[in-house]
């Protein structure tokens, strides 16, 4: 069963032929950097996605930056930047201390073994990122690639470095920082037999026991270490040879059997004999079958980005690629079958060397608000999102009592949500709410330190926003405005019907904040639908007794009696 609320104009059910995206970039940064690393996510927390970027690679020392989303409209030079500069690479975002803030992780590439350096996590206290890195790690390598996993299941992410340069032949195993409760390790505790330069990783439950496995890319071949139970095995169990070099690797159920499939970006540069391709290996009930279903671009030279997503609504995820001085291209999933010509694309010519590809709804144009059920069994702790990536996480309930932050964690890139005590068994008794969008934007990083980076719109998301006449599905939305505050906030309720706040008067809706750890703080509770006027509710930020509230997120929950719908406010006093 599922619950779907819509939150903003968007149309469940209203899909698009093809790939909606703009013939041409709507919008290029500003800058100087030779940017690699990408993410779209609300790193600043007022419900704007933000582009995210690792910078340097193997050419120049450049700071990572962020380039923040002001109401649906991305600033073209980066007004966050990290104080540290380096040779940086790919990053990756996820909350790391439990305290529902994104944090980023970022590796550093260097050029050879001359030039290494750590990998470094960004902290977010609330107020964006931190500028100065809050973690790095002991030891130092090149690395190309690295992403946040639950490998033992205990309810925090934990870090995976590819590590090594096989552009430079500079060898390095594979590394896994496990997260206690918050405190990163500085010292790897897992490393690979094989110590083949990787420049590519990412997690994967690929036979959905509930544990998440690492695949790792080499030069030549891509590798699966299994996860047993909480462990990873130290040499990989699967793996295949590749006729090139695997730049990246993106994880996803194209066919939608219930098993994730990979998807990989094979880059030809390096000599003598090597080639170029994107694939698609298939997860047949648990195994990665050979050879690829799919293989796309042969006849380019130089794939070095692939990622997932629906980008029209037709509920089967389509896949963006792009490569060094070529196209950057989409193509459509038709009912499981992949087109392997290029559906869209977008030629930059010598103005683009594309590093990452990453979807996300930039202006909340076709936001959709869902609660995932899912059932436990009493002893799965890991379930997929139906979505993915996701816009925001809301919250997490199992027998309908909210899970505080710091007993789960979740990727919003890959779409999954780990427990740190498995939930009791029961059918449906886990929901899991958050935003996601059924038309999202197109984010290229570009590694040409003169041109800047790119997004493509989504044009089926401006129709929706246009087209009045579209049927919406019935619910609930929620504004809280302003977002974040220091004073007081109004939070603005629309239903099918009006609701007002009536003081003595019975409740048959509620409105309820809680702070992060999931404890109640305040809670309107007499609220009365009222069909001639709107609802709106001032809250200055005190708890049920008056007392001034401490900074930091608060989730605000409406509750009608038959749907629920929640959001996040920011005190920043």
């Amino acid at each position: 069963m599922k619950i779907i609320v819509v939150v903003s104009i968007c149309f469940i059910g209203l899909s698009f032929a093809g790939v909606p995206l703009s013939d041409t970039p709507s919008w290029t940064s500003i800058d100087n950097d030779y940017s690699t690393g990408g993410a779209l996510y609300d790193v600043t927390m007022d419900g704007w996605i933000d582009y995210c970027t690792g910078n340097g690679n193997d050419m120049a020392s450049n700071k990572n930056a962020v380039y923040i989303n002001q109401n649906g409209s991305l600033e073209t030079t980066a007004s966050w930047r990290s104080d540290e500069s380096g040779y940086f690479s790919h990053i990756y975002v996820g909350d790391v201390d439990n305290d529902s803030f994104p944090d980023m992780a970022v590796a550093f590439l260097g050029f050879g073994s001359p030039n290494v350096g750590p990998t470094s996590i960004y902290r977010n206290e609330g107020n964006g990122l931190n500028t100065t890195a809050w973690w790095t790690s002991s030891d130092v390598y090149n690395s190309f690639d690295c992403a946040f996993g639950d490998v033992d299941l205990d309810g925090d992410l934990d870090l995976a470095v590819a590590a090594g340069d096989a552009y430079s032949a500079f060898q390095s195993p594979t590394r896994v920082y496990k997260n206690n409760s918050g405190v990163m390790e500085t010292t790897p505790s897992w490393t690979s037999v094989d110590s083949s330069p990787g420049n590519a990783c990412r997690w994967i439950d690929i036979d959905n026991d509930g544990y998440l496995d690492l695949i790792v890319g080499y030069r030549h071949k891509i590798a699966l270490f299994k996860n047993i139970g909480g462990a990873l095995e130290d040499s990989a169990s699967w793996s295949t040879s590749e006729p090139g070099w695997i730049l990246r690797i993106a994880v996803g159920d194209y066919n939608n059997d219930g098993f994730k499939d990979v998807a990989i970006a094979c880059n030809g540069q390096l000599p003598p004999s090597d080639s170029s391709r994107i694939e698609v290996y298939t997860n047949q009930s648990g195994v990665l079958q050979t050879p690829p279903a799919f293989m796309m671009l042969k006849s380019t030279n130089f794939c070095s980005c692939v990622e997932w997503g629906d980008v029209n609504n037709d509920g089967w995820i389509d896949l963006a690629a792009g490569g060094w001085w070529e196209p950057v291209v989409v193509f459509e999933n038709n009912a499981g079958t992949l087109d392997t010509i290029p559906t869209w694309s977008w030629n930059g010519g010598g103005n683009l060397v594309c590093e990452t590809v990453m979807w996300g709804d930039v202006r909340n144009c076709a936001l959709v608000a869902v609660s995932d059920y899912k059932s436990g069994d009493g002893a799965m702790k890991l379930f997929y999102f139906d979505h993915h990536p996701i816009q925001t996480f809301h919250e997490v309930l199992v027998n309908d009592t909210l899970v505080p932050p710091a007993d789960f964690a979740y990727d919003p890139l890959t779409g999954w949500i780990s427990f740190k005590d498995a939930p009791s068994t029961g059918s449906d008794n886990i929901e899991i709410k958050y935003t996601y969008s059924p038309y999202p934007d197109l984010g290229v990083t570009n590694w040409m330190s003169d041109i800047g980076n790119y997004l493509f719109h989504n044009t089926a998301a401006m129709i929706a926003e246009d087209d009045t006449k579209q049927p919406t599905l019935p619910g609930v939305s929620l504004l809280i405005s302003p977002n974040p505050f220091s004073l007081k906030t109004q939070i603005a309720l629309s239903t099918e019907y009006s609701v007002s706040f009536l003081p003595g008067v019975a409740s048959v809706s509620s409105l309820k904040i809680y702070d992060v750890t999931g404890r109640l703080v305040k809670d309107f509770t007499r609220l009365t639908p009222n069909a001639l006027r709107p609802t709106l509710v001032i809250w200055d930020g005190s708890d049920n007794g008056g007392r001034k509230l401490p900074n930091g997120i608060y989730l605000v929950e409406f509750n009608d009696g038959s749907t629920k719908v929640c959001d996040k406010a920011v005190i920043t006093r």
